[in-house]
């Protein structure tokens, strides 16, 4: 991961890490593609860094690809695994990414 300038960061870039508001409030959570109106939130709560993933491999190394069950355990880590309504919110999360990233850039 790395820190960048929110005038540097680009649409389709991977949040790194959650972002939270002044007062403590999730803004954003860490896996989601940036879209405008993403950054336009970011921007207006006076965020001016952010962390994000890299995306695109160094030259002559290929993409890392992305771990579905990491962003999943991300998303749910304050949450009890083992009850019956967050495995299937924990399931419908991981084949929701499923059917947006295809067959590319991720691991199973």
């Amino acid at each position: 991961m790395e820190v960048v300038d929110l005038r540097e960061v680009e649409e389709g870039m991977v949040l790194g890490s959650d972002v939270l508001g002044a007062n403590g409030q999730p803004l954003l959570r860490a896996g989601i593609s940036l879209t405008r109106r993403h950054l336009q939130l970011l921007s207006a709560n006076g965020i001016t860094h952010i962390s994000i993933r890299m995306t695109v491999a160094p030259p002559g190394e290929p993409p890392e690809p992305l771990n579905l069950e990491a962003v999943v355990r991300e998303r749910f880590h304050n949450t009890d695994p083992d009850h019956p309504l967050i495995r299937e919110l924990r399931r419908l999360c991981r084949q929701r990414l499923e059917e947006t990233l295809g067959d590319h850039g991720h691991d199973r």
